[in-house]
């Protein structure tokens, strides 16, 4: 695996999720969506990273490509950099998330910019106009962790290798950020690999995810790796559906907080939180409704026609 690098199959979008087995009917989800509002004059490289995607599975992800005009999807195995990687991550997140991080590594050397996006969204706009945007002398473009203004207020506590801060001195004084105001939600990802790789090591980074306990994971670790180096994103392109609640609250000071942050059609709708959309009612569930909704008819449809 180490030896292995992935090409390019074309010069296209170049679009990486990142899943387990239980997760890829909801991946599934969030990749057709994508794909129904795809720019149709460009082509889609989709790389899916994994280690244990039943064949079952797989097979349904990539006949999403099937009939999609210029999209090809790949699952890679990462089974390789399993014992390099931290088997528990914490609540906030998934172990598969930490695979994101390879992508810094010279298994995709030819690779000059990657979209990374979490499982747990839906895609409501065209992504080739964020993986076009000019990151200037920035390594990495993402959206800010506005949940932070939430817990900068009422101090909520965050724990670095078991020591508690709040979120403030905790990006500052744990994580040791010089521009603690740009850190960032991890679930939607624009990185310039090339300016990365000239300046990091695949050695370096596992270093630092495997030396401290935090309260992130690998959020907390691409923060300390792009510290001044980020490009902060609209927050279209990772709309946190927490945004939304606090709008919808009935609460002024919560409404008041988060209202300059409203989008009326967001671009990317990311499902913040331990409730998703597929298991319960929340706020902003009825796109995702709609694209598994659709996505389903069409499978349907697919084998009526075979019959």
């Amino acid at each position: 695996m180490k030896d292995f690098k992935v090409k390019p199959a074309y010069e296209p979008v170049v679009v990486c999720f990142a899943s387990d087995d239980g997760y890829a009917p909801y991946l599934r989800v969030a990749v057709y969506s994508m794909l129904c509002n795809r720019n149709r004059e460009r082509y889609y490289d989709i790389l899916i990273l994994h280690k244990d995607i039943s064949e079952e599975h797989q097979q349904k992800l990539l006949a999403l490509a099937a009939e999609a005009e210029g999209v090809t999807i790949r699952l890679l195995s990462v089974a390789a950099w399993s014992d390099r990687l931290p088997e528990e991550v914490g609540y906030y997140y998934t172990v598969e998330a930490v695979y994101r991080l390879l992508l810094l590594g010279d298994t995709f050397s030819r690779y000059q910019r990657i979209l990374y996006l979490d499982c747990d969204l839906i895609v409501n706009g065209d992504v080739s106009q964020l993986y076009d945007t000019e990151l200037g002398e920035a390594e990495i473009a993402a959206v800010r962790a506005e949940e932070f203004r939430v817990f900068s207020r009422t101090k909520r506590a965050v724990f670095f290798d078991g020591y508690p801060y709040n979120v403030d001195n905790y990006r500052t004084d744990a994580l040791g950020m010089k521009v603690p105001e740009d850190y960032f939600n991890s679930g939607v990802l624009l990185f310039d690999l090339e300016k990365a790789r000239a300046r990091l090591s695949m050695e370096e980074i596992l270093r630092l995810l495997n030396e401290h306990e935090y309260t992130y994971c690998d959020q907390d670790v691409l923060n300390m790796l792009f510290d001044g180096r980020v490009l902060p994103l609209d927050v279209t392109w990772n709309y946190m559906t927490f945004i939304e609640e606090h709008l919808r609250s009935g609460n002024e000071n919560s409404r008041q907080m988060f209202r300059e942050l409203e989008r009326t059609e967001p671009r990317i709708i990311h499902y913040v939180g331990s409730i998703k959309p597929w298991e319960s009612e929340r706020v902003l569930g009825e796109y995702y409704r709609h694209y598994q909704k659709n996505m389903e008819e069409e499978d349907e449809k697919k084998i009526l026609s075979l019959q």
